[in-house]
């Protein structure tokens, strides 16, 4: 499902990028392996200021393997980062493109809340709006934000290009995304370029494009549909176990874990109450609830 890509030898990335084989997906889906993020999916204590400099650093991963495979030329003029509100905040992409490019982009802002409809499905509603960073001259834009279905990502992409009205290339960075999320994202690639040739969408998640819960939320590293190395699934076990890696969302509610850290650890420790119950014998939840006492 993923072979690994030639990185050139004069790189500054350390870890290994790989390509997926989905027939659902394209050649522009990748898995960056990053240290950072590794930390981020297995370690749920890792909150506010804190995440944001390992989300920061995971970035930083994605962009080294964006600059060794792809790199749009373009001037400083033509770029831009559009922040989905709040919880891409902590991506802090701004940032991590001015450390690695040395050019100062503009920066532009939208507000989506996601919501499920009675049939279960789920839906997205724009609140608020500032493109003022974008003209018809932007032709490549980053986006960093959590996948789960997709259908959020979705939107932001697609207000984008409508205001644009010219063929962009988007370059999305998920630290935690999942599979299914991907798929909604190229199908809509194929979409854009009926009425925008030449747009394109390239995925960079890091370690992993994961199984998705049928609630549309939860995306454990173990889960079936997980697809990730041989190699991040010992790491998940020897950090948390095999019941948790399955049982466990990778990141929780990333706008909680961000903006509301407190509240954030009180749900970790609802949902490893719930799981003990359903597991009284594993060790690992016995120890994380014994550690997240000290933390709230």
């Amino acid at each position: 499902m993923i072979v690994p890509v030639n990185i050139p030898k004069d790189s500054s990335f350390s870890g290994r990028i790989f390509r997926l084989k989905d027939p659902l997906l394209t050649k522009s889906c990748y898995l960056v392996e990053s240290e950072a993020a590794k930390e981020i999916l297995t370690n749920h204590f890792i909150v506010g200021t804190p995440l944001v400099h390992k989300s920061h650093q995971a970035v930083k991963d994605c962009l080294k393997a964006y600059s060794d495979l792809l790199v749009y030329s373009s001037s400083a003029s033509r770029i831009a980062e559009v922040v989905p509100l709040s919880g891409a905040l902590t991506y802090d992409l701004l940032n991590a493109y001015f450390e690695e490019f040395h050019q100062t982009i503009n920066r532009c802002f939208v507000g989506i809340r996601r919501f499920q409809k009675p049939d279960g499905s789920w839906d997205t509603q724009a609140s608020y709006s500032n493109f003022e960073g974008l003209s018809e001259e932007t032709n490549l834009v980053f986006i960093g934000d959590t996948i789960a279905t997709g259908v959020t990502m979705t939107k932001v992409v697609q207000m984008i290009q409508a205001h644009i009205q010219s063929p962009v290339h988007f370059i999305i960075i998920s630290i935690a995304g999942s599979l299914i999320g991907a798929q909604r994202i190229i199908r809509l690639e194929k979409s854009l370029q009926s009425s925008f040739p030449g747009t394109t969408i390239h995925c960079f998640f890091t370690q992993a494009y994961f199984g998705l819960e049928a609630n549309g939320t939860d995306m454990p590293i173990l889960h079936p549909d997980t697809i990730t190395t041989e190699e991040f699934k010992d790491y998940t076990r020897a950090k948390i176990g095999d019941y948790l890696g399955r049982n466990l969302c990778s990141v929780l509610d990333w706008g909680k874990r961000t903006n509301s850290p407190q509240k954030h650890l009180e749900e970790l420790n609802q949902v490893l109450l719930h799981l003990q119950e359903k597991n009284k014998e594993d060790t690992f939840v016995k120890n994380i609830l014994s550690q997240l006492k000290s933390k709230m």
